[in-house]
């Protein structure tokens, strides 16, 4: 598998956009393991706030209070859960919550639907239960009842409408139908031109993750996706938050390319399981393993290239 090339100065820059360790190990998981390996963490992480971690067993349980399920204790304050972890106390702390996931069955997926009178309504304020809708290919027995909105959407109707939004992912959220409309159309490079891109991408690594639980007649899926090596996990953890699914990284890499051509190529790998309705659905796959290791071997000749190139520059300079 390729791997992100750090420089320390890299590395110490990156270390910057975070406040506490943890929030840098979590959301930037390649710079802080190279950090820490290089034995810089002292040096990367001087700026950061020192997390409290003098909690007593009182106070951890108080804290855990606050949730309803681990997941999401973890989520929002890694520092008590980690605490209680190492001490031994976490099923003390947790007894209050919910133990599993629910299992949406149809039946309970449509009468959550019914609750909402727009797809959007529903993915926000009911994400477990659109989630599962979606991944089981349910959504359109569960929306008969919502507002469709538009149902012809003109080009100048989506110019318009594209107007009212400053970033693609604005657009997407705020007026799906216009933007899948767009999509599907392959009108959104124009219609977006106005736009400006939020933590946007230098196009300049791929990444495929697993998406633990997801299979697709019979092959797990995972997702194959374009970043910046300067992001590390950012975009990973974004989608994986959206969409409400743990994710395994097979692969992370800098490429000598444009990352978003070899993306086109590794989505010619595999079966596409048509998700719909969330942004970054059209970019997983279902793959046998012996594809993923055709998906594998582009990206390391590509992430080979670069450190081949890297090593020149560095040989010419010397």
């Amino acid at each position: 598998m390729g791997v992100i090339k750090w420089s320390d100065d890299d590395l110490i820059a990156d270390a910057k956009r975070f406040e506490t360790r943890k929030e840098w190990s979590r959301n930037s998981g390649s710079a802080y393991v190279t950090a820490r390996n290089r034995g810089l963490l002292n040096v990367c992480c001087a700026h950061m706030t020192q997390v409290r971690n003098c909690w007593t067993d009182e106070t951890l349980i108080d804290a855990a209070k606050r949730f309803n399920t681990r997941k999401e204790w973890k989520a929002a304050a890694a520092h008590e859960y980690d605490a209680a972890y190492k001490r031994g106390i976490l099923d003390v702390c947790c007894a209050h919550m919910h133990k599993f996931r629910t299992r949406w069955t149809t039946e309970m997926l449509i009468a959550d639907a019914a609750r909402f009178e727009t797809k959007n309504e529903w993915r926000i304020n009911s994400e477990g239960a659109y989630s599962a809708a979606v991944k089981r290919g349910l959504m359109h027995l569960c929306c008969t009842h919502m507002y469709q909105g538009i149902d012809y959407w003109t080009e100048e109707m989506l110019a318009e409408d594209a107007k009212r939004f400053s970033t693609r992912s604005e657009w997407a959220l705020g007026s799906s139908g216009a933007y899948s409309a767009a999509r599907d159309r392959k009108l959104l490079d124009s219609l977006c031109s106005h736009m400006h891109r939020v933590n946007g991408t230098d196009n300049d690594a791929i990444y495929i993750w697993k998406a633990l639980g997801w299979t697709y007649n019979g092959e797990q899926v995972y997702k194959v996706g374009v970043t910046s090596a300067r992001l590390g996990t950012q975009r990973i953890n974004k989608v994986c938050q959206r969409v409400d699914v743990e994710a395994e990284i097979v692969v992370l890499a800098k490429v000598n390319c444009k990352a978003t051509e070899l993306e086109s190529t590794l989505k010619s790998i595999g079966h596409d399981p048509k998700y719909v309705d969330f942004d970054g659905c059209t970019e997983f796959r279902a793959m046998s393993d012996d594809q993923l290791k055709q998906a594998l071997a582009l990206i390391a000749q590509a992430a080979q290239e670069t450190i081949d190139e890297e090593s020149n520059v560095t040989s010419e300079q010397e």
